[in-house]
């Protein structure tokens, strides 16, 4: 098997995405780009400098739904017949029935101004734009085999930066595609989701996210190749450093509250003042992902009144 990494462009500030084009029949694509005409362009070119036209792709495999991810699967499928393989968790993102109920509520909890939900939703619909509703989806899940001609990879569930994320592992090699679990020089943001088997709860992304990296350290994989940006050759390292920046916020988080009572939406401002509109959500994201790791440690305590939480410390002893 020949293993390519391509690099596709994006229209977000994190650059282009890392497409992994794993040569071996049934040849398969992972993650695939946005919905724009230059991503499309670019992966046609670098593909045919690989050899491969866009037509023989054969299975496509999605890390996660989100547009640079995924945007381009519906187009591709329908070029080349190829069958769209995805988590049961991000399935529902793929079809043309998703709407944004369930973030409105949720985000209505945290605090967030009518105002700004009703930004947000406009945001969401415009990012709609770069990833096309997939009409059939074949489904994923973990510990799920990849077989290929000569060898296989193993599907491995990483919840956290989205409640349905998947790896792909080889035994033989191993070697982990990760999609963004594994960023090198970014902190993979724990984005706020409505739990999947739970819709008026949010998923607990934070805490799942550290419990997935644990859960890859088992595997002792050689060489990872990442969602965004150049491989992660020393796992651990990185596993370390991810797990320091994670105490460093959470430190953070209970500075910023010092004596006071705050909404997740309160604190997302004062922790990223300089945040603009259009990265706001992912600002709440992160606050709240760092609130409920606090919670579920015993270091913050929550409060609900007239439908909407406020968070204080626990002073230190």
């Amino acid at each position: 098997m020949k293993i390519h990494q391509l690099r596709i462009p994006t229209p977000f500030p994190v650059g282009p995405i890392n497409v992994t084009l794993l040569v071996e029949d049934p040849i398969t694509l992972v993650d695939t780009g946005p919905q724009t005409d230059e991503a499309f362009a670019a992966l046609r070119e670098q593909m045919r400098a690989c050899g491969i036209s866009l037509e023989r792709i054969r299975r496509i495999v999605l890390t996660h739904s989100h547009e640079d991810h995924a945007g381009q699967a519906a187009r591709l499928r329908a070029l080349s017949g190829a069958t769209v393989y995805v988590h049961p968790w991000e399935a529902e993102r793929l079809s043309p029935a998703f709407d944004y109920t369930a973030y409105r509520h949720l985000l209505a909890e945290l605090g967030v101004p009518e105002e700004i939900i009703t930004q947000f939703e406009a945001l969401r619909r415009r990012l709609r734009e770069l990833i096309a509703p997939v009409p059939e989806i074949a489904l994923l899940e973990d510990g799920d085999e990849l077989t290929f001609e000569r060898e296989s990879w193993r599907v491995v569930h990483t919840p956290g930066h989205t409640p349905g994320h998947i790896g792909l592992f080889s035994e033989g090699r191993r070697l982990l595609i990760a999609g963004d679990t594994v960023l090198k020089r970014i902190t993979p943001n724990p984005v706020l989701n409505p739990d999947p088997q739970d819709a008026c709860r949010r998923f607990p992304s934070l805490r799942r996210f550290l419990a997935s990296l644990d859960r890859l350290r088992e595997l002792a994989p050689v060489s990872v190749f990442t969602g965004h940006g150049e491989e992660v050759q020393d796992f651990e390292a990185y596993r370390h450093e991810i797990r320091r920046h994670v105490q460093e916020r959470q430190r953070a988080i209970r500075a910023a509250l010092g004596a006071q009572t705050l909404t997740p939406w309160e604190l997302s401002l004062r922790l990223f003042p300089e945040a603009r509109t259009d990265q706001r959500f992912l600002a709440l994201s992160e606050t709240i992902a760092h609130l409920d790791l606090a919670l579920s440690e015993g270091m913050v305590i929550r409060e609900q009144r007239d439908g909407i939480e406020f968070y204080r410390a626990i002073p230190s002893p």
